[in-house]
């Protein structure tokens, strides 16, 4: 008996039995904690991929061509991607959430926003960034001996939409119905030296091979280029998948002045005769011009102001321009010309016209006129069709056709401003057209976007 109790055998295993107790206790709450960080790389992954996307459709709803509510939608849907949903929130597209466990809960919202190194809510519907918050609550276990009850796992993603580049030509879309791209390109392109890019909001068509003149240029698109082997190299900087660029002048769409139909006047008889010179006045005070032909030897004289044109045909062969016109920048000085194309209305600028006109820095008649050359709001009609050609053609400021196919051609330039930019439904352009953003109003210029995540 003595000896048993004099034994020590056993005791060491006895010990480590005591000490083992709070060390598995310690692994059991580190292996508890290790899985709330997954849930919590799980909830940023959805996080990110939500705000990433919610961006994406604030990018589009910038641009005009989708509405805000998306935005929402698709930050939400892809959150449900990752897996988290709010409840009742499973039947968005490719969801991967499940009905979760008793006492686990799960939260997803998507914010719209202003983001300038601290995210702040505007209005609804306005900002520049999505803010997506994602979070899990679960029961704690083992953590309930520290006191903890329920833990609270969040995340957080903000984008924002970036526009980091001037456009000086941008084509709206959609792609033509017999094919090609909203911009097709051929020939040459060139630009007072400084370059920009030129962008579809559709595809892109490389017609042949171009070669653009100077530095700084740059393709665009948003749903791709064909043909492959052109696009893949065209010489500059090229992107086809780009988020669709902001456009400025998408205000002028709802102008109330925009209704104008009457009364009609031919400007000039309508035609101008070779030797003779009309001196046109502004008709911003009421009424509309119908059509007006400009032949080879004819001379149509602008006076700076808006002009008018409805139901229009509008052929300068001959030489156009405005001699009280100043020519700007410095913005707030020039006096210029406005054209306002409303109804079936068509223009051409032929191979051999001299045009040389600007807009005004200033427009008295509407200030959204201001830098705005050419406002073309005739409806989509194959007829409504405008064409620039060669010649020398001086055309200042910014020129925008919403619904209109615009073919621009020839070595049109620009000697009375450093501003040329068009707008247009689809655009073609050839030969060695003058473009550049450089002295243009910063009201009137198109912007590229991108999606950054910014946290």
């Amino acid at each position: 008996m003595r000896n048993l109790l004099r034994s020590r055998r056993g005791s060491a295993a006895f010990a480590t039995v005591i000490a083992l107790v709070p060390l598995i206790g310690v692994v059991a709450l580190g292996a508890e904690a290790g899985s709330w960080y997954v849930t919590r790389q799980h909830a940023q992954n959805a996080a990110d991929s939500a705000a990433y996307s919610g961006a994406l459709q604030l990018a589009c709803s910038i641009a005009g061509v989708c509405n805000t509510s998306l935005v929402a939608a698709s930050g939400k849907q892809f959150a449900a991607q990752n897996a988290f949903c709010n409840l009742g929130d499973t039947s968005y597209p490719g969801s991967n959430c499940v009905s979760l466990p008793s006492g686990i809960s799960q939260a997803v919202q998507i914010d719209i926003g202003d983001y300038a190194g601290a995210f702040t809510t505007p209005a609804a519907g306005s900002g520049n960034a999505v803010r997506a918050r994602v979070s899990q609550q679960q029961p704690a276990y083992l953590a309930a001996v520290l006191g903890l009850t329920t833990v609270n796992i969040p995340a957080q993603a903000i984008a924002v939409v970036q526009q980091p580049s001037k456009v000086c030509a941008l084509a709206l879309g959609p792609d033509p119905n017999a094919g090609g791209g909203a911009l097709k390109i051929a020939g040459n392109v060139s630009n007072n030296g400084t370059g920009c890019p030129i962008m579809s909001d559709a595809s892109v068509q490389f017609a042949s091979t171009a070669t653009f003149n100077g530095s700084g240029w740059a393709v665009l698109g948003a749903t791709g280029c064909s043909p492959a082997g052109t696009c893949a190299n065209p010489g500059v900087t090229h992107n086809y998948f780009m988020p669709y660029a902001y456009n400025p002048l998408s205000k002028l769409d709802s102008q109330s002045f925009n209704s104008r139909t009457g009364p009609s006047t031919k400007p000039c008889g309508g035609n101008v005769t070779n030797g003779v010179t009309c001196a046109l006045s502004p008709n911003s005070a009421g009424g509309v011009y119908s059509d007006l032909k400009v032949n080879g030897g004819g001379t149509l004289d602008f006076a700076p102001g808006t002009y008018f044109f409805y139901k229009a045909t509008i052929t300068f062969a001959g030489n156009v321009k405005c001699t009280a016109c100043t020519p700007w920048p410095p913005a707030g000085t020039g006096l210029g010309v406005t054209l306002i194309l409303l109804g079936d209305s068509s223009m051409s600028i032929a191979a051999g016209a001299t045009v040389d006109l600007s807009a005004p820095s200033t427009n008295t008649f509407s200030s959204d006129l201001n830098g705005v050359l050419i406002d073309d709001q005739a409806p989509n009609k194959s007829s409504n069709q405008v064409t620039i050609n060669g010649g020398t053609v001086k055309l200042g400021g910014a020129m925008y056709f919403p619904h209109v196919d615009v073919t621009f051609n020839g070595s049109t330039q620009s000697a009375n401003t450093t501003c040329s930019q068009v707008i247009a439904k689809t655009l073609t352009m050839g030969g060695g057209g003058f473009l550049s953003t450089d002295g243009c109003n910063p009201a009137t210029v198109p912007y590229t976007q991108v999606v950054v995540l910014v946290q």
